[in-house]
C-alpha cells in the first residue's frame, strides 16, 4: 500500500513543487516506484515543468484517460475511466490538465465542500492503475476545502515555507488551521521544512506545537538559475540543494519509520561543508570570480609578506616594480571578491 505524502505551503513561490519533484526523482532513481500528483490545477508549476520542455504544451493526456482536473470537473464520479499517468525519468506523474495552456472555469473544478473534496480525492486515488510504494500530492498554497481534503488523505503533510517572517506566518498559520479543523479527525502528522534558506545554522522544532521541523535546504542559485532547463536533472545531481533533501527525507524516514533511506555520493569541492553552503548562494559566474580572486589576493599577501622587499621602506613603492606589481595584484583579487559578491546580489 502507497504513502501518500502531501506537500503543502501558506504562501506561494517556496519551492515545494521542485522539492516534491526532487524527492520523486531520488526515490525513483533508487528503485522506488513513485507517482507525483499535480493538484495544483490553475498553476500547474508541476505540470509546466515538467512537460512543456517536451513539446507537449498543445496535448498531454490520451483521450481514454483523465487528468486531475477532469476528476475535479466530473466531481469523482468516473465509473471507467482511470487517471492519466505518464513515466517522467525515474517517476510518474498524474498531470493537472491535459494541455500546459489549458483555460479552466474556477467554479466548474473547485470543489463546493470538504465532503465533496475527498471524494473526489478518493476516486482520483482509486483510479491509478499502478502499485507505487509513495504517491506525493503537489497541493497549491494556502487553505481551502482542497487543502484540508488532501491533509486528510494522506498518511502525512509535509508543509514547505522559506526562511522570512511572512512565509514563517503563514505556515504557521496553514498548520494552525489543519490541526483545529474538525473535519481532520485523525490528528495527522505535520512537518515543516525551510527552503531556500541562506542561513547555515539549523532549525529546532517549533516547541508551541507537536509539528516537527525537518531540517532546511540551502538556497541554491545554479539551481535556481537552471530551473526547467534541459541542464536542470544534472545541475541537481551535483548540488548542495540535492544533498540536504536527501537529509531532509532521512529525517522523516526516521521519523515516520519508512523502509527507505538515501545515501548522499556528493565530495564538496571546497573540503567544508559550511563554506560550500555559503558559496551556494553566488552564481556559477560569481563563484569562479570570487575563488579566482581570493586565490590572487592570497597568493599577493604572501608574496608581499615572504619578499625580503617587505620590510624595507615602502618609499621604494613607485621603484621596484615587483612590489607595485605583487600589489596591483591584491588590489585586483580584492576587487573580483567584492565585484562578484555585489554582482551576484543585484541579479
Amino acid at each position: 500500500m502507497a504513502t501518500v505524502i502531501n506537500i503543502i505551503s501558506g504562501k506561494g513561490g517556496t519551492g515545494k513543487t521542485l522539492l516534491t519533484a526532487v524527492f520523486a526523482e531520488m526515490l525513483g532513481s533508487k528503485g522506488e516506484n513513485v507517482l507525483v500528483v499535480d493538484l495544483d490545477v490553475f498553476v500547474r508549476g508541476l505540470t509546466a515543468l515538467l512537460y512543456y520542455k517536451r513539446n507537449k504544451s498543445l496535448k498531454i493526456a490520451d483521450s481514454d484517460c483523465s487528468t486531475v482536473s477532469e476528476f475535479f470537473k466530473s466531481k469523482g464520479e468516473f465509473c471507467d475511466n482511470k487517471a492519466y499517468i505518464s513515466k517522467y525519468s525515474s517517476f510518474d506523474v498524474f498531470p493537472s490538465v491535459s494541455s500546459v495552456v489549458e483555460k479552466l472555469n474556477f467554479r466548474d473544478v473547485m470543489p463546493k465542500s470538504f465532503d465533496e473534496a475527498v471524494n473526489i480525492l478518493k476516486a482520483m486515488l482509486g483510479s491509478i492503475p499502478h502499485e507505487y510504494e509513495f504517491i506525493f500530492l503537489d497541493s497549491r498554497a494556502g487553505y481551502d476545502e482542497l487543502i484540508a481534503a488532501s491533509h486528510s488523505v494522506s498518511d502525512f503533510s509535509i508543509c514547505v515555507e522559506e526562511d522570512d517572517d511572512i512565509s514563517m506566518i503563514t505556515a504557521k498559520n496553514l498548520i494552525a488551521q489543519l490541526e483545529n479543523d474538525k473535519n481532520n479527525e485523525k490528528n495527522k502528522q505535520i512537518f515543516r521544512i525551510k527552503n531556500k534558506t541562506r542561513k547555515t545554522k539549523r532549525v529546532s522544532s517549533d516547541d508551541s506545537s507537536d509539528v516537527f521541523y525537518l531540517g532546511s535546504i540551502p538556497f541554491d542559485t545554479d539551481v535556481m538559475n537552471s530551473f526547467g532547463t534541459e541542464d536542470f536533472w544534472d545541475d541537481i545531481a551535483k548540488s548542495l540543494y540535492k544533498e540536504a533533501a536527501i537529509e531532509v527525507w532521512n529525517n522523516l524516514a526516521d521519523k515516520m519509520e519508512l523502509s527507505v533511506k538515501l545515501r548522499s555520493r556528493r565530495i564538496s569541492p571546497l573540503g567544508s561543508s559550511m563554506l560550500d553552503k555559503r558559496m551556494s548562494m553566488l552564481g556559477a559566474r560569481n563563484r569562479i570570480l570570487f575563488v579566482f580572486g581570493t586565490l590572487i589576493t592570497t597568493l599577493s599577501v604572501m608574496m608581499l609578506i615572504y619578499s625580503p622587499f617587505f620590510w624595507d621602506s615602502w618609499e621604494g613603492l613607485y621603484i621596484d616594480p615587483f612590489r607595485l606589481v605583487v600589489m596591483i595584484m591584491a588590489l585586483t583579487g580584492i576587487f573580483l571578491v567584492v565585484y562578484s559578491v555585489l554582482r551576484n546580489n543585484k541579479n
